[in-house]
């Protein structure tokens, strides 16, 4: 068994902040927001008011020239198809071409895209299902594409022969990904990984499922804003969608190509509550498990780390529990007053499977570049969530290691580790 030191050397970003990782942060870095008023298409009286959607239009606009859109595909594989080229570009590699040809692909997704109409005609017994099939003959091809497709799309569009496979974690599902293409390099399996996850649960089945699920946020105003992560006004997730891809790296195979890492990967863990489907243990039980896994795995002590990335997803009990995890896990010393923690969904809202993705690559920029962005609308401090969350905004802090967590419904959790890298 080898143990190869793994570097994250390319960063591919699509969400409702940017279509790029630098605009991304940016936008992190300097308090916006991507959530805004929507309403579903089609369904102007749906219970969901806001959402973090992706600018479709200008999303074509800016791959059109790569070749991503020269088959039919969902909005969720697009946007992890794009996200993909955006890391190996980032990376300095080109698709198909050189070490892409051994890389491994390993993809975090949600549930397909389906048609409403589906849905309905599902509804009228065997005479409709009749016709839902004839119908499906003839609707766009992009909507009969299987939990495999992103894994499947980025790896032939990119000539990856290496291993390849979907991971199906529900908002676990990116940093699962990530965590496995990590243990891939250290066992020198591969040298390079393009690893992630994308989604977009935007639609009437989906967004239907999670509401039934008493999940999404159903304010109707948003003055005080919507997503609030450790606010005591909470009351739900805002939905969104998009992707983020990292490609992974050997040692010896970045210094061979000269590239600067923007930080090593060096601690993954990962655990199931084993309690609801809908709810954390409520004794935080699986979340603590992931990160200590996290930080064994990393061979660092508790108080090594400076900074957390927090699931925060805006929900009661999510957010309740995050907070007990925390402070279980860093109680030596009190470590947990000395955390600043951040919750990104603030500000692009949920990416469900692929949430893990954008908020890993931040993590890793944020020992990279010294800033930590802050969490938004946190105005009513909830009693239970009393870390320092950062409310009043970015922070310059220089950070050794730093913690991001996903914690999905199954109860799946996932922890990553990142370490400041040092030329």
């Amino acid at each position: 068994m080898k143990n190869n030191r793994v570097f994250v050397t390319g960063l591919g970003v699509v969400t409702s902040l940017g279509l790029e990782w630098k605009i991304f942060w940016h936008a992190l870095l300097t308090g916006q927001s991507g959530i805004r008023r929507w309403d579903l298409e089609n369904c102007e009286n749906f219970p969901v008011k806001y959402a973090s959607p992706v600018d479709w239009e200008a999303f074509v606009a800016r791959f059109a020239d790569e070749g991503i859109f020269d088959e039919p595909m969902e909005r969720r594989t697009a946007f992890g198809a794009a996200a993909a080229r955006e890391a190996i570009r980032d990376a300095g590699l080109e698709p198909k071409a050189g070490a892409l040809k051994k890389a491994a692909v390993i993809m975090g997704s949600g549930v397909p895209e389906r048609d409403p109409a589906d849905m309905l005609l599902a509804l009228g017994g065997t005479d409709a299902v009749t016709q839902m099939i004839e119908q499906r003959k003839k609707r766009n091809p992009r909507l009969r594409q299987n939990n495999d497709a992103l894994s499947d799309v980025v790896g032939r569009q990119n000539g990856c022969y290496g291993p390849s496979f979907n991971v199906s974690m529900a908002c676990a599902g990116a940093a699962q990904a990530i965590g496995m293409g990590l243990r891939m390099i250290r066992r020198g399996e591969v040298d390079l990984v393009i690893a992630g996850g994308a989604d977009s649960v935007l639609n009437m089945p989906t967004l239907t499922g999670l509401m039934l699920l008493g999940a999404p946020s159903l304010a109707d105003n948003d003055s005080l804003g919507v997503s609030k992560p450790f606010d005591r006004l909470r009351n739900g997730f805002v939905a969104a969608e998009g992707a983020g891809v990292v490609v992974l790296e050997s040692e010896a195979s970045a210094l061979a190509r000269g590239k600067r890492p923007y930080a090593e990967l060096v601690g993954f863990g990962c655990s199931t509550d084993a309690y609801r489907v809908t709810a954390p243990h409520p004794e935080g039980r699986g979340a603590i498990a992931s990160m200590r896994r996290a930080l064994d795995d990393a061979g660092i002590a508790p108080g090594k780390v400076g900074c957390i990335n927090a699931h925060g997803t805006s929900t009661p009990l999510n957010d309740a529990i995050e907070t007990a995890a925390i402070k279980e896990v860093f109680a030596e010393h009190n470590h947990y007053r000395k955390l600043a923690v951040t919750a990104n969904k603030s500000q692009f809202g949920h990416l469900i499977a692929a949430s893990g993705g954008p908020e890993f690559i931040a993590t890793a920029l944020t020992v990279f570049d010294g800033f930590i962005p802050g969490t938004l609308n946190l105005t009513h401090p909830d009693p239970a969530c009393d870390l320092d969350y950062m409310a009043e905004g970015t922070r310059a802090r220089s950070v050794d290691y730093a913690l991001s967590n996903s914690f999905g419904f199954g109860g799946f959790n996932a922890s990553l580790i990142v370490k400041r890298h040092e030329n």
